[in-house]
């Protein structure tokens, strides 16, 4: 018999199938362990299934195989919080006197928590949450437990995971899903735990998961560095299933092993490097939860756990450890989340019991019995679920009383979410929770934006230069290497609320070619370029980049040694920029303003180094008359005949030592910039050196009208070299692509969208021209590319008919890639 007062550690294990630490049995979890894998196998024949089974008829073990997950089918992450989580410190009742009463020193003061409304708010470690919450893709389901007087970790333990309150549980509430979505067949990815044993909610009535670790799998797998002895032993592995009748015994022993090595082969890819996780282990273990759903390898339910949360004493610096353990956690797993999943992933939340609504004695509570629960996707239908228990007339050790049963939150979310089958689940119909707005779907869901920035303009300042050891650094960027940039706080821009920046970052002669990928900091790096130096150039490349919560943004470089530059044009804000109300985008059609070849704008003729042009904006090229704060113009430099930069400020305000645009002798260049408005509606473009041509196209403006910035990690739109956003084919000349940017994670509302447009190698020199789908093509250029290279410049682009817009090619051949690094709503 089971002592009642079990740890929540020897529960997990009496409740959990070992990966195989018993050395008698030769099941597909003792080979992994044995050749060093550490991960588990199932899905065959149910739980206890050794490699033995594979003898028995109607058993194919090479069936085993992984299924690409359709479109509209959802993937569900499940968390467990084992011990028993406080849930009146997680979700505060902040108006509730009985809560600071009974709680006591224990309870959170509504000052300190994140506000979700009038009468509660989320646990301050917990800022993912409120994120989610803000963006309507939370659910707090209040008042979730199992309707039993049962407060042993194991008791409640198991009907949490059987998703049955009474009798004795010989399968869970997830296996059981399984079953009926296998339906007799073999799929070794269809659910899994991370972690090295399989819990009770996992093992189903003709079917178990798989265990994957967080450590890399590896033998099996071809590496350049293995040995002829590995090789061959791997081979000789592989040739078992070979050397007898896939029929016989031997043949199917042979088969098994040889999907073991299988399973190395398509994990290693996915989970990296333990120098690459985090030490904390709910967060690695999202993080490769994460990473599973990216490959795509067909697993429909993954889950895991942690804690410990049996808080009985010390439960201040405990429950908050855990929480930010929580949140940590999930920000990883969203930020690891690639947005083509947004649509088809949630994340739900469940602990065998709460805690008592009294403190104890050692500044802890004891077990308890409802709490709240967490659902969390792009699909969720945000808000309050449930209903919140009455702390009235409880005594010293009652507990908060049960409003929903466990089995009608499981089954919301199955029939919500997975599909359907909880009637075949629990045994009955359940009560629907209504949590959520929709089903899975194939479209992209960038991950929410804490909130909307509008621009505050500003006189450009120079925020770093790894040359003089502005920004805390006076040496080269090195190859592999990634620094924060700090920009929050720093000259003129505030310390707090600061979303984004507009920063043109230059490039200063690394030693071969490279790219730079400038990302929000604590985001992991997106796989896309900001900037492509070229071996002894300067290359100047504007971006608009979110900006982390240490107020700063990251730049990495790929390789090869590299001084940068980071000059900062203006900031976004949420809420607005203080004073300036003039903050929000009005996108405009691309319109000339400058040309010094035909005299547009100015005198025609080349500019003179050191001389400075004034250029009016206000009420030209579609920028209304007044109350713009901020211009958006692309400059062009054309057959300068040296090399230098180019100023732009506003007219009024002194001349900073900043760089908008950087010239090479002989060569077009463009570069976009964001520039305030000064006097008279004007701004000052000012040549550095020698004599060169100008040209300024202007593209938005920031108005008291208009859209607010949302920034997202970057994301790439197009690749016409392997198909993304178009046809696998170059363009050729006087071809365009139509592109569309709304619709796939960008809301439909969106006016504008700011791309990073980049030119791989074109075969003639050319230029591009980004613009709205539905109106004529404009006399402007907004990337011109040098045949051969690799160029790319940030575009404002207004979004037109359908959510589209086009890129025109005006020569030769070349192929065009797009990311995304906001868009504007």
């Amino acid at each position: 018999m089971l002592d009642p007062d079990i740890s929540t550690s020897d529960a997990l294990r009496h409740l959990s199938v070992s990966d195989g630490t018993d050395a008698f049995a030769l099941d597909r979890r003792r080979f992994l362990q044995m050749v060093g894998l550490g991960v588990g196998a199932g899905m065959v024949a149910g739980p206890g299934t050794s490699l033995l089974d594979v003898a028995l008829p109607g058993l194919d073990p090479s069936a085993w195989a992984a299924g690409p997950i359709g479109p509209e089918e959802g993937i569900l992450v499940v968390i467990g919080l084992f011990g028993g989580n406080d849930g009146l410190n997680t979700v505060v009742p902040i108006n509730d006197g009985l809560y600071h009463d009974q709680h006591g020193a224990l309870a959170i003061p509504g000052s300190a928590t994140l506000r979700l409304d009038a009468n509660s708010g989320l646990n301050p470690e917990l800022t993912e949450f409120k994120r989610l919450w803000d963006a309507g893709q939370l659910a707090i389901v209040e008042g979730v437990g199992h309707l039993q007087d049962e407060f042993s970790h194991f008791s409640s333990m198991a009907k949490w995971m059987s998703g049955k309150p009474t009798g004795i549980p010989t399968s869970g509430w997830l296996g059981r899903w399984t079953d009926r979505y296998l339906n007799g067949s073999k799929d070794l990815f269809a659910s899994a735990e991370i972690g090295h044993s399989i819990p009770l909610h996992m093992i189903g009535e003709r079917s178990i998961a798989t265990t994957v670790p967080t450590n890399k799998p590896d033998f099996g797998v071809p590496r350049e560095w293995r040995s002829a002895a590995d090789l061959a032993l791997f081979q000789t592995v592989r040739d078992l299933a070979s050397s007898a009748p896939a029929s016989s015994w031997l043949g199917r022993v042979g088969q098994a092993q040889v999907d073991q090595l299988d399973v190395a082969a398509a994990l290693n890819p996915v989970i990296p490097d333990d120098d690459q996780l985090s030490g904390t282990e709910i967060v690695a273990k999202l993080d490769i939860a994460a990473r599973l759903v990216n490959a795509n390898l067909g697993m429909r339910v993954l889950t895991v756990g942690w804690g410990d949360f049996d808080s009985h004493a010390g439960q201040p610096s405990q429950h908050t450890s855990r929480m930010r353990e929580l949140n940590e956690a999930v920000r990883t797993f969203y930020q690891r989340l690639d947005p083509a999943w947004g649509n088809r992933v949630t994340l739900m939340t469940f602990s065998e019991f709460g805690r008592t609504p009294y403190a104890n004695d050692g500044q802890g509570t004891d077990h308890g019995s409802s709490a709240p629960q967490f659902v969390f996707g792009a699909a969720v239908k945000g808000g309050f679920h449930g209903q919140r228990p009455s702390l009235s007339g409880l005594q010293r050790w009652d507990r908060i009383p049960s409003h929903v049963d466990m089995r009608d939150y499981y089954a919301s979310v199955i029939d919500g979410w997975m599909g359907g089958g909880s009637s075949e689940i629990f045994g009955g119909t359940r009560q629907d929770l209504g949590l959520f707005r929709r089903g899975p779907t194939g479209e992209i869901a960038f991950p929410p934006t804490s909130a909307l920035g509008q621009f505050v303009g500003m006189r450009p300042e120079r925020a770093y230069d790894s040359r003089d050891g502005t920004g805390g650094r006076s040496t080269r960027i090195g190859p592999g290497e990634t620094v924060r940039i700090a920009v929050a706080g720093t000259g003129s821009l505030p310390e707090a609320g600061v979303t984004a920046v507009a920063v043109n970052l230059t490039s200063i002669r690394p030693g071969e070619n490279t790219f730079l990928t400038a990302f929000p900091s604590g985001q992991n790096r997106p796989p896309s370029s900001t900037l492509n130096p070229r071996a002894g150039a300067i290359v100047p490349n504007t971006t608009i980049v979110g900006v982390g919560p240490d107020g700063t943004f990251s730049l990495y470089n790929d390789r090869s040694d590299v001084h940068v530059t980071a000059d900062v044009m203006g900031y976004f804000q949420a809420g607005g920029g203080g004073s300036s109300s003039l903050g929000r985008l009005l996108a405009l059609s691309p319109a000339r303003l400058l040309d010094t070849r035909s005299g547009i704008g100015a005198t025609a003729g080349r500019v003179a180094g050191g001389r400075a042009i004034s250029l009016a904006v206000l009420g030209q090229g579609g920028v209304p008359a007044s109350g713009v704060d901020a211009v958006v113009v692309n400059l062009l430099s054309i057959d300068p005949t040296e090399d230098g930069w180019v100023t732009a400020w506003p007219t009024g305000s002194a001349k900073p030592t900043t760089a908008s645009l950087s010239y090479r002798a002989g060569r077009i260049i463009p570069n976009l910039t964001v520039c305030k408005v000064g006097t008279g509606g004007t701004i000052q473009l000012e040549a550095s050196s020698g004599r060169v041509h100008l040209v300024a196209d202007v593209v938005g403006c920031f108005a008291s009208t208009g859209s607010q910035l949302s920034p997202v990690a970057p994301v790439r739109l197009l690749d016409t070299r392997d198909g993304t956003g178009a046809a696998r084919r170059r363009v050729g000349p006087g071809q365009e692509i139509v592109l569309r940017v709304t619709g796939n994670g960008i809301p439909t509302g969106a006016t504008a969208v700011a791309l990073n447009v980049s030119a791989v190698r074109p075969s003639v020199q050319t230029y591009l021209t980004v613009y709205p789908d539905g109106e004529a093509r404009p006399t402007a250029s907004s990337l011109n590319p040098d045949p051969g290279a690799v160029s790319a410049n940030l575009v404002v682009a207004k979004v037109g008919e359908g959510g589209r817009i086009r890129i025109f090619n005006a020569n030769g051949d070349v192929d065009l890639l797009a990311d995304l690094t906001a868009y504007f709503i």
